[in-house]
């Protein structure tokens, strides 16, 4: 392929913002030493993600957006049935509109796959099952599935940004590439609000705890 024609096309996408600036210095740093703009790959010996390489960018974005599709489309499902349970109005709708977005994730991943020409083939994880069990039980309050919530996403940035990352290496697929992105956007949106609803809730109790501490110091 013609140099020049390979750094138009890298300065094309970096404008465009279709890749990162650090991409564009890798790709430029392999043009200086004479390699050819990497196809579906990301590095030496394919594509690597979320600590796994995979063969190119498509097996890449298949085994992640499989993974994403069964785990929202529970993840709807478990807000769903926590809602109906749900003894604290302020926070009932809330968790509706989280089951809604899990359940969108799960089906537009689904028919992303089709368009791909793969198949389903990711299967619920023992995580998952458990994080469903454990928010549709009628007998744990509220504010305590919150809690354990915020135990498994202490940090809902540090939580989500891998979403981010994976989808700023993506360079080919570029309609699955804005579709992670805005996914990125709704998961962090959907965690920050559960930290805050497990903030508000909670507050009145450790309050009465560090005050009972204090009168016992």
């Amino acid at each position: 392929m013609n140099r020049d024609f390979e750094f138009r096309q890298l300065l094309r996408a970096y404008r465009s913002g279709v890749i990162s600036e650090e991409t564009f210095e890798q790709e430029m740093a392999n043009l200086e030493n004479g390699a050819e703009i990497t196809n579906g790959a990301n590095g030496a010996g394919g594509f690597r993600a979320f600590g796994k390489t995979y063969a190119n960018e498509r097996e890449a974005i298949i085994a992640f957006i499989d993974r994403a599709r069964v785990a929202e489309s529970n993840a709807g499902v478990a807000f769903n049935n926590w809602a109906n349970v749900c003894k604290t109005d302020c926070i009932r709708s809330g968790l509706r509109m989280i089951s809604e977005r899990e359940s969108y994730h799960g089906r537009m991943f689904e028919r992303r796959l089709r368009d791909l020409g793969a198949e389903c083939r990711a299967t619920l994880s023992d995580d998952s099952r458990k994080f469903a069990e454990t928010v549709s039980d009628q007998a744990l309050p509220d504010n305590e599935k919150l809690l354990r919530f915020n135990k498994l996403v202490p940090d809902p940035e540090a939580a989500v940004k891998p979403i981010c990352e994976f989808a700023e290496m993506i360079k080919d697929d570029l309609e699955t590439k804005e579709m992670i992105k805005l996914f990125y956007e709704d998961e962090l949106s959907s965690t920050k609000w559960l930290q805050y609803a497990c903030a508000a809730l909670n507050a009145p109790a450790q309050a009465g705890q560090s005050a009972q501490a204090q009168a016992s110091a």
